[in-house]
């Protein structure tokens, strides 16, 4: 048991901005550990009590999250294939596993259009660092270093870095960029200048993290004692220490109240679930990372009107929106995102997968391409109905001009170009 509480320590991330190995646990949190895996004292006073946060003003802060590796001893399974996902490794703390970009000889540099400025991200003791180096203008060579806490992005299209200055968390200059391997300035950062100040605030992490503790939208102030990286258990299901309290002193079969099980939802509600983060920044009420699955998400961040949202461009962050315009949703009744995707499993670019959840509503003969491809067609249906588009709203400056990323367009259709760009890669490989 003493092995399987460190391995569990080893894996959460409420820590404070320093390794896992290095992270000062509270008092508190360590009795919460205690309680999930051997049934020690209580978890917490909201538990202890019986509470059930349901509005904004019962909402505590914090001190109802656990942390993903508190599902797994009861849902092995589960977090087996979520800890794999995207979402679960969109923000983590920044060591040598999870930064992807290269810290050896001449792949440790950028260049920028400025003969006077570059970069170079470097491996040391105490953690991985960018520096800015300046030819200033008394010809004497200026370094401004900061260094790499947190890692954002899941690194399909690539990874951007913040650092802690204070209780503030700030953007690093320098990201990574998937496509080419490479270093590149981080998205919105002008090329040739070194810009440190960017601050990262509440609604950027609340998209990234299950938990931070902050009061106000409008400041990047943030609690360094306890957070939890990635998007977890709790961000679609709810705070879990309630939950995982009943399950300890419950008799089996009593079900599992005080959490939420998005398929009991509505539909609207369900996809309201995906649509904190999918579905455009949104207009902010109330009080960061107080939204609870189950409620309505308009009372604490309000999407904007769908023809807003879709001059985003192909964005992760519209995705609901598109979804919303096509024929496929419309004509459903039950149609949500979790039709298409499981969260609990790595499923990313599979495409005969993802074509087999399409085949069960359409069949393969009524698609035009049918007497073309024949049975091959049940393969792949996305490449032509949900075909990679670039996103020109968010791109990011090089030495060399810009870069966009690649994303799948989530409103499907019918795409003439893009039924003969797969055409053309298929003749090619034949």
């Amino acid at each position: 048991m003493q092995i399987t509480a460190l391995k569990a320590i080893a894996e959460l991330s409420f820590v404070k901005n320093t390794s896992v190995s290095e992270a000062p646990f509270s008092a508190r949190f360590c009795a919460l550990l205690c309680t999930l895996l051997i049934g020690l004292p209580q978890i917490s006073a909201a538990a202890k009590n019986g509470q059930s946060p349901q509005t904004k003003e019962q909402i505590s802060v914090g001190d109802s999250y656990i942390g993903p590796a508190a599902c797994q001893g009861c849902h092995p399974d589960k977090y087996a294939g979520f800890i794999q996902t995207a979402h679960h490794i969109t923000s983590r703390l920044a060591d040598a596993h999870s930064i992807a970009g290269d810290f050896a000889a001449q792949a440790a540099f950028m260049w920028t259009r400025n003969d006077d400025l570059w970069f170079e991200m470097s491996a040391r003791a105490d953690g991985f660092y960018q520096t800015a180096n300046i030819m200033g203008k008394d010809n004497k060579l200026h370094e401004h270093s900061e260094r790499m806490e947190i890692v954002t992005g899941s690194g399909k299209i690539g990874q951007t870095y913040l650092y802690w200055k204070g209780n503030r968390l700030y953007q690093l200059p320098i990201s990574y960029w998937a496509a080419s391997g490479k270093w590149i300035n981080s998205p919105g950062f002008p090329d040739g200048q070194a810009v440190f100040d960017r601050p990262v605030g509440p609604r950027c992490m609340e998209c990234h993290a299950t938990y931070f503790e902050t009061e106000s939208y409008e400041r990047n102030v943030y609690g360094q004692e306890e957070f939890i990286l990635g998007i977890s258990c709790e961000r679609c299901h709810g705070p879990g220490a309630q939950h995982a309290q009943f399950q300890v002193d419950a008799p089996d079969g009593a079900g599992a109240p005080h959490i939420t099980h998005p398929g009991d939802l509505s539909r609207q509600r369900s996809i309201e679930i995906c649509a904190q983060c999918h579905s455009g920044a949104g207009i902010k009420h109330g009080r960061p990372f107080t939204y609870r699955p189950g409620l309505p998400l308009a009372e604490y961040i309000e999407p904007e009107p769908h023809d807003t949202q879709n001059r985003i461009g192909v964005h992760s962050n519209n995705q609901v929106a598109r979804l919303s315009l096509s024929a496929c949703f419309q004509q459903s009744d039950d149609l949500t995102c979790a039709s298409c995707h499981n969260p609990h499993a790595p499923e990313r670019g599979d495409r005969t997968l993802f074509s087999s959840r399409c085949l069960d509503c359409h069949s393969a003969e009524a698609c035009g391409m049918q007497p073309v491809l024949g049975h091959a067609i049940v393969d792949n249906c996305i490449d032509c109905h949900m075909p990679e588009r670039q996103d020109k709203k968010t791109g990011v400056q090089s030495a060399r001009g810009m870069d966009f990323p690649v994303m799948p367009e989530h409103l499907i259709g019918i795409y003439p170009d893009a039924t003969q760009r797969f055409m053309a890669r298929r003749a090619a490989d034949n």
